[in-house]
This record gives structure tokens, C-alpha cells and sequence, in this order.
């Protein structure tokens, strides 16, 4: 199993003997007021040529930032991830038809780049993309069980073969080709602004699953078929039975904490699992505050 990358800023005299190579791929990195990561994310995209940053109104160091490293800049007015990403691919200056999706508090590791190298070198064009599975990182500490890993997002993508749609407060793909699984997984560091930041992103995030779980358009068409397949089809069924379920927040928590033994992780993991629960309250609230709303008109 992967290990977590603790030291990003100094992995190169450990991790980097060999001459970072350049894979044929562009980097997109969404960003709002991201001064705090993006030093970072910009330093462990080593070895990529063409790096982009997607920014939504930054207010903040953001753009200087990204400029001195010698990165190209674009700001576009956020309306959802899967209609950002749709925009970066459309509109950006991109060097390649592969394009590399990251947010500013996730981090490349110098074994997914060399994977992500010999992927596209040997890319037949049968694929419209591949997933690849984060790492979440709480204090410093890899979830490994309370983050279940791996959760897969497809984030190396060919934009001329797929396009994003969005769900809930997320993104999923839509291609008629196959996407791919890669081994290597990024880093994900989802609490580095600390626990204020993450409670006022996820109560917007809350309402827009609550939106997701009530549209009945974005209902899985066969239930047991996903629950079956596994991965991340499986999740997703998951997910929707958990958002029709009694005592949500509850059964959530016990799902982080016993299902996906998250005890395991300790302090962090216990931590982890009391802000899942009091998201899924958020995001029961949302819903009962829809449901009301939708009733009066």
C-alpha cells in the first residue's frame, strides 16, 4: 500500500534520485484565496511543463503567487467544479489534450508522476480517462481507514474524449469510452485551513447534496447492479440509499468508524468521523429546508 508523503517540502533528496521526466499532460489547479497551499502544490508538480491556475476571484496573494512561480493564471466566476473543469478544458491555453486535475491543498508525489508518465506514453486512445485515488491527510495523519481508501476520482482525463458533469457539490465523468484505475494516489491535505474554513465550505457543500439527494433525475437506474459492481458505482449507491435512511448523522459516523473501521486511525480518525456526522446533519437540514420551501410554492 502506498505510504503517505509527510514531508512534501524536503521529499526531494528522498524521493527524487532520479531526474524528474515530463509527462505529456497540462495541470489545472482551481484555486479562491488558496495562498496558504499553493506554494506547495506548485512545488510537488515538478517535472510538469505546463501548469495552469484556475482561479475564481482571489483576493488574496493567490495570483502573485502563481505568477512568480511561472505559472499561467485565468480567472473564471465559479459556478460548479464539473462546469470549471469543463471551462479549463475549453478555454485555457493547454499545452496538451491530457490534463491533470488538482485543488490547491492536494499535492503530486514523485511515484504517481512516473505513473502517470508511462500511462500516456503507451495512451492507444480507447481510454477517456483514468481515476485516482486520494490520500486524506487529518493533522498531519494519513486516513487510511476513516478516509476510505482508496476513493477514486477520475482526474487525468483526455478533454477531447469526456466531459464533466456536475453532482451534489462535486463532479462525475460522462464519456462513451472506458476510464482507467491508476495505483499511485495524490495527496489530499482537505483540512489545511482549518476546521472554521471547512465548516463554511461544507455547509455549501450541504445544501448542494441536499439538491443531488431530492432530484430524482440522479437516481442510480439500477440499485443492486451498483451495489454489486463495486468501486466506486458501489459508493455512490451507497450514498444514495444513506441519504434515505433514519438517523443519517448517526449512521454515518458508525459507517466511518466500524464499516470502514476508522478506529483505526485513532484520535484523527475519530475526529474525521464527528465532522462527517455533523456534515450529514447539514446536509439533513438542507434538505428539510428544500422540501419546506418546495411545499410554500
Amino acid at each position: 500500500m502506498p505510504p503517505y508523503h509527510r514531508d512534501l517540502k524536503n521529499h526531494r533528496s528522498e524521493d527524487l534520485r532520479v531526474p524528474p521526466q515530463n509527462p505529456p499532460c497540462s495541470v489545472v489547479i482551481l484555486t479562491l484565496n488558496e495562498e496558504r497551499n499553493l506554494p506547495e502544490c506548485l512545488a510537488s508538480l515538478e517535472g510538469f511543463a505546463d501548469v495552469h491556475v484556475l482561479d475564481s476571484g482571489s483576493t488574496d496573494a493567490t495570483h502573485t503567487i502563481a505568477s512568480q512561480a511561472g505559472t499561467q493564471v485565468a480567472v473564471n466566476r465559479f459556478r460548479s467544479f464539473g462546469d470549471q473543469r469543463n471551462w479549463g478544458h475549453d478555454n485555457l491555453n493547454l499545452m496538451h489534450d491530457w490534463v491533470l486535475h488538482l485543488d490547491a491543498d492536494e499535492r503530486m508525489t514523485p511515484a504517481l508522476r512516473a505513473e502517470i508518465g508511462s500511462v500516456l506514453a503507451s495512451d492507444d486512445g480507447s481510454l477517456a480517462g483514468y481515476y485516482l485515488a486520494e490520500q486524506t491527510v487529518l493533522h498531519g495523519q494519513w486516513l487510511r481507514w476513516a478516509g476510505q481508501y482508496p476513493r477514486y476520482q477520475a482526474r487525468l482525463v483526455h478533454r477531447r474524449r469526456m466531459r464533466f458533469i456536475d453532482h451534489g457539490h462535486g463532479q462525475r465523468e460522462q464519456s462513451e469510452r472506458p476510464f482507467a484505475t491508476l495505483h499511485e494516489p495524490y495527496v489530499h491535505l482537505a483540512f489545511s485551513q482549518g476546521l472554521e474554513h471547512w465548516l463554511k465550505k461544507h455547509a455549501r457543500y450541504a445544501m448542494q447534496e441536499a439538491e443531488a439527494a431530492l432530484d430524482p433525475a440522479l437516481a442510480p437506474h439500477n440499485i443492486m447492479g451498483s451495489l454489486l459492481a463495486g468501486g466506486t458505482e458501489r459508493r455512490r449507491a451507497l450514498k444514495y440509499l444513506a441519504a434515505r435512511a433514519p438517523l443519517r448523522p448517526t449512521l454515518r459516523w458508525l459507517y466511518v468508524m466500524v464499516v470502514c473501521r476508522g478506529f483505526l486511525d485513532g484520535k484523527a480518525g475519530w475526529q474525521y468521523a464527528g465532522m462527517m456526522k455533523t456534515f450529514q446533519h447539514m446536509i439533513d437540514l438542507s434538505m428539510r429546508e428544500i422540501v419546506a420551501r418546495r411545499s410554500t410554492e
